[in-house]
């Protein structure tokens, strides 16, 4: 399935950059499964023979919370077994189908032959939407476009033009699911349908938000790590309302200029404008949101990392935890832009405790007051 992702929110404390150079085929020591928050010996992860792995370096350096390093990350040691989301609206798996889905991890598939297909889906809104004239909250106004990135690269950079664009307005159709159960929509929210032709398959892409008409309705927001395969296309999207047959689908996310205001304040903190924020999920190879995992990135933001509480319909921080949620949510304030940052997220496996595994890591770039939004979906065709 392939739905829209949810952004996040953020948090300062000051941190010094350190730098020192990191590869994944240093050797580790065999943990127990406990918490060891120790550099000297920690346990090894699993998984991190991506070829990307064994030629990466990093700024940051290992720290008592953050002593598992994975693709040139040091990430916390997760705390408890993995276990996919169940009873969500989005990202979710049937009740009592906990286990999480790692195939890719060690078959991620390989990259067709691209076909142009019409990308169509609805802008669906992080917390706070703008009103419109039926005094519901809606996603009008929103500008959507489709880049590519640049994969040969390996540095988070993106196609300096869109391949495609669409405006919403409010006579555009509004998503026909229940969307009551979103922050501000008790009586519903009109979250309007784009469509975007030419769009290839097969390709890694990013989806940009923002707002259409220049002003301070909407954040800015880069959605990485979007991919429809040809084999998708033809089975079809079920996790997107009325997906017209072989089109490719996908739920966008808006984010209310207002909404980065209102985490940094839940936080104590404030956002800098000339720095980007990261907004991340972590899902299994199917696509479900993972509970139990944790996530760093290379370079340091000047937050630490954060994740989420559970509230599916109005997300926030809770500083308390030291792991995803079953939103699967975690992310920092305050990174340098246009510069590749690596962002990584490891489990416990639920059927070996104390076995740690790499379930994602990619690479992207931030961009000046805007959102960079990642969901790490296991390892990817295009990362050998």
């Amino acid at each position: 399935m392939t739905t829209g992702g949810s952004l996040i929110k953020l948090l300062a404390t000051s941190m010094v950059i350190m730098g020192a150079a990191c590869s994944s085929s240093s050797s580790h020591g065999t943990g127990d499964g406990g918490t060891t928050g120790s550099c000297s010996n920690p346990p090894k992860v699993e998984d991190t023979s991506l070829k990307e792995c064994t030629s990466c370096t990093s700024m940051a350096t290992c720290t008592p919370s953050t002593p598992l390093e994975a693709c040139c990350t040091w990430v916390g040691e997760p705390s408890a077994a993995l276990q996919r989301a169940t009873n969500l609206h989005r990202y979710s798996a049937p009740a009592g189908m906990t286990t999480p889905d790692l195939s890719c991890l060690s078959n991620p598939g390989t990259l067709g032959t691209p076909q142009m297909v019409t990308l169509t889906g609805y802008v669906w809104i992080f917390s706070n939407g703008v009103t419109d004239s039926s005094g519901n909250p809606s996603s009008s106004g929103v500008k959507v476009e489709v880049f590519t990135e640049n994969v040969a690269k390996g540095d988070g950079s993106i196609s300096a033009t869109p391949i495609g664009s669409y405006t919403t307005s409010p006579s555009d159709k509004a998503d026909p699911v229940d969307t009551t159960w979103l922050k501000n929509c008790s009586q519903g929210c009109n979250l309007r349908q784009y469509k975007i032709p030419m769009i290839p398959t097969e390709t890694p892409l990013v989806i940009k938000t923002s707002d259409a008409a220049g002003g301070t309705n909407w954040a800015t927001v880069y959605d990485y790590n979007i991919y429809f395969s040809n084999a998708q296309v033809q089975a079809g999207f079920p996790g997107v309302s009325n997906c017209p047959a072989g089109d490719a689908c996908y739920d966008a996310t808006a984010a209310a200029a207002t909404d980065l205001g209102t985490v940094a304040n839940v936080l104590g903190v404030s956002v800098n404008g000339s720095m980007g924020l990261l907004a991340g999920e972590v899902h299994d190879c199917g696509d479900v949101r993972l509970y139990g995992a944790t996530a760093n990135t290379d370079t340091r933001a000047q937050t630490p990392m954060f994740y989420f509480t559970d509230d599916e319909g109005n997300p926030l921080p809770d500083t308390s935890v030291s792991v995803t949620s079953h939103l699967g949510l975690f992310g920092a304030i305050n990174y340098p832009t246009g510069v590749p940052i690596r962002v990584t997220a490891l489990g416990q496996d639920a059927t070996a405790a104390g076995k740690f595994l790499m379930l994602g890591t990619y690479v992207v770039q931030m961009y000046p007051g805007a959102v960079t939004a990642i969901a790490l979906r296991g390892r990817r065709p295009w990362q050998p």
